[in-house]
């Protein structure tokens, strides 16, 4: 009796070490990539063929995508606050093809489909159904600026400017005191000698 618990956590445990095996931590290129696959591709569903997964989810819209840096320098892809495999998770791009997300990054996974056609089911009756189209996601505008530096010479001739300014206004001051300090008296006439 006490081995039917042991053995269904051991395989539990092993299908939760096959989903993050391949391509959940990935430099930052390939993580870069995918980052912008996901913008422009934002439907995405998962499937994990090496699980045992027999279909695939429903596709979601992911509205909120992010990395996230581990202590040995490796990032992970993160979709509305959880972390994904890349080579489980496939991007809608056409009306009903939806292509694996390491094999367009860059990521080599193995024992996945590159590409998964999804055909809609039938509809029970002929009615026509419009749907309004899904709204934009929001997207991201990337300003880059570069800081101008001073030049030395420019620096170094505004320090020269302002340093022989302020020895002229010293020295025209110094001499309008000297000119003050002299006595009146130097420069009256004597009358009797003349």
């Amino acid at each position: 009796m006490k081995s039917v618990p042991f053995v269904l956590a051991v395989v539990l445990a092993g299908s939760g070490v096959a989903r993050a095996d391949q391509c959940q931590l990935v430099d930052s290129g390939t993580a870069v990539r995918a980052l912008q696959l996901l913008h422009d591709h934002p439907n995405v569903l998962a499937y994990c063929e090496p699980c045992g997964d027999r279909a695939p989810g429903e596709p979601l819209r992911a509205n909120h995508v992010a990395t996230d840096r581990d202590r040995s320098g490796s990032y992970q892809v993160v979709i509305d606050r959880r972390e994904v495999d890349l080579a489980y998770t496939y991007v809608q791009t056409g009306p009903d093809r939806f292509e694996n997300l390491a094999h367009l990054a860059g990521c080599p996974a193995s024992g996945v489909s590159p590409t998964l056609a999804i055909h809609a089911p039938p509809q029970l009756d002929d009615a026509i159904v419009i749907q309004p189209p899904p709204p934009e996601p929001p997207r991201t505008t990337y300003v880059i600026t570069e800081r101008r530096s001073v030049s030395f010479v420019a620096l170094l001739g505004t320090c020269l400017a302002t340093s022989a300014a302020c020895t002229l206004g010293l020295f025209l001051v110094l001499r309008r005191r000297r000119l003050a300090m002299r006595p009146r008296a130097i420069a009256l006439v004597d009358r009797e000698k003349h």
